[in-house]
């Protein structure tokens, strides 16, 4: 959808070797933006995508985030050790947690949702996109079956968010996306548009929102008519910049920003996701 996100005013920035949206020029003076300390002429619009969240919906390209898939038989096990919470959960369920090293301190900061009995799905950051694998496979023992598989590039990942995100979505799905019927941290395939997506009820910006897992040969379909029927509810796309406002004012933190291999957990305030308790342990234990 690199298109899309340019026709609209997208100004980009770089990551791990993607592009990415940081701010959206919809008047399309394509201002100049100097280097510097103070507000330069992309404030605004950032200001206007962050208040679009906050009061109406808006629409985020998340793609650069990194997407496996960890199956087999013993997948739960596995994750387990690696994995500071516990993803012994119903099908169906997401489990925020990190992976930590042997001083505790946090080396990755993720989601991992449970899609079958033998099958999960990782989301994090690009900045370790290429580290997850390995940690898996080191991880895993002599007799084990787990097995690790890169699908990032197979699907566009689109962050819908905001109070009203509930009404535009549900205008284009007939799946049931009330509060009963989908919870939060919740995940259900569904239909959206002419696409099947994974939908999950997660939010980076503190407000109700879902991550939409979109194949990446449909993206333009979904893209395009979450803009035509968006406009009504007061919709905006946003960029990253934008995020990191948002997600500063609910004290979400951003791995390699805020947290990293030095801090552990119970220092940063993410105690929360750890379970200490948990039969076996998990890795940093075993040091």
């Amino acid at each position: 959808i690199h298109d899309r996100l340019a026709g609209h005013g997208a100004r980009f920035s770089v990551s791990s070797g993607w592009e990415y949206p940081e701010w959206f020029d919809v008047d399309g003076t394509n201002p100049v933006v100097p280097q510097g300390w103070g507000r330069h002429a992309g404030f605004d619009y950032q200001a206007a995508e962050h208040r679009a969240v906050r009061e109406a919906v808006g629409m985020l390209d998340m793609s650069i985030m990194a997407k496996l898939l960890v199956q087999g038989r013993d997948a739960e096990t596995v994750l387990n050790r690696v994995c500071a919470n516990d993803v012994s959960v119903p099908a169906g369920r997401v489990v925020y947690t990190q992976w930590l090293n042997r001083a505790g301190g946090i080396i990755a900061d993720l989601t991992v949702t449970r899609l079958a009995e033998t099958r999960f799905l990782l989301v994090v950051t690009d900045l370790v996109h290429r580290r997850m694998a390995p940690w898996i496979e080191r991880h895993t023992r002599d007799g084990e079956l787990a097995t690790v598989t890169d699908i990032t590039a197979g699907s566009t990942l689109l962050t819908v968010q905001g109070p009203r995100a509930r009404e535009l979505l549900s205008s284009l799905t007939s799946a049931d996306l009330s509060n009963d019927a989908f919870p939060y941290l919740t995940a259900k395939e569904i239909d959206l548009h002419y696409a099947r997506v994974l939908a999950l009820r997660v939010t980076y910006v503190g407000e109700l929102g879902w991550e939409l897992h979109v194949p990446a040969d449909l993206a333009l379909t979904v893209y395009d008519a979450l803009h035509e029927a968006g406009p009504a509810l007061g919709f905006r796309n946003l960029g990253l910049d934008a995020m990191g406002s948002l997600r500063l004012e609910k004290a979400y933190r951003d791995f390699g920003l805020d947290i990293d291999n030095m801090d552990t957990p119970f220092v940063v305030g993410l105690a929360f996701a750890v379970a200490k308790d948990k039969p076996g342990g998990f890795a940093v234990h075993d040091a």
